[in-house]
């Protein structure tokens, strides 16, 4: 009888979608650890090479990518900071088309948007922004955030990203990528939304019933 029919995938999944904050310690090993016990995998408490296997190996390779890809594809907020960035007085652009040059924040993986907002600039290598601006400029940024303060319902998610991965690349896995990137999918989903209220939108519909009781209540506080 298979891992997955013998109820063991099952149960390895329920216990991973009921970890709250405080009961998991967020370190790579522990996240690379229930990622492949996934796919059949026993835990492991030390990514040392010496005892490592192929399936190892992959799952650390994969996340170091895999976790840059994601911060990089998604835009999560709790990977986007707003800095200001130091302008280079010394440094002359290459080219007449920019009057300064400003140098970037160490970390720093991709642009959400500049203030004040500016469309006219080019960046180069990852650390310097050209630009016709010369006052004070803000940058809007994702970055790549500490293992340990990454959110539960991120690592929930993330957990299912490495273990599908792992079983689409081993052809000794293939049985369980259905099920896993079934799973991705929905924890994804699930992030998301969570991460989505950190940024809520104006709200395009009516609630008359809310709507009437605010007035009362101000109306009995104010009278």
């Amino acid at each position: 009888m298979g891992f997955w029919q013998n109820g063991a995938l099952q149960r390895i999944i329920k216990r991973l979608l009921n970890l709250s904050e405080g009961h998991m310690s967020l370190t790579k090993v522990a996240i690379i650890s229930n990622a492949i016990t996934l796919v059949g995998h026993k835990p492991i408490i030390t990514l040392d090479v010496d005892d490592a296997d192929d399936l190892i190996i992959s799952a650390s390779q994969a996340f170091d990518f895999l976790l840059e890809a994601s911060m990089t594809e998604n835009t999560w907020r709790f990977a986007t900071r707003i800095t200001q960035l130091t302008k280079i007085n010394q440094e002359t652009p290459l080219t007449n088309l920019w009057q300064s040059v400003y140098i970037l924040t160490p970390g720093y993986l991709k642009t959400v948007r500049l203030h004040p907002h500016n469309y006219q600039y080019e960046i180069f290598e990852n650390s310097r922004l050209y630009t016709n601006w010369t006052g004070v400029m803000h940058m809007e940024d994702v970055f790549l955030p500490d293992i340990s303060r990454l959110p539960a319902w991120f690592t929930k998610y993330f957990i299912f990203e490495i273990a599908a991965y792992l079983a689409l690349s081993n052809a000794q896995k293939a049985e369980y990528y259905n099920v896993l990137e079934s799973k991705r999918s929905h924890q994804m989903g699930l992030a998301m939304a969570v991460d989505a209220q950190n940024r809520p939108q104006n709200s395009q519909a009516s609630f008359p019933l809310l709507n009437a009781s605010q007035r009362v209540t101000g109306d009995f506080v104010g009278g």
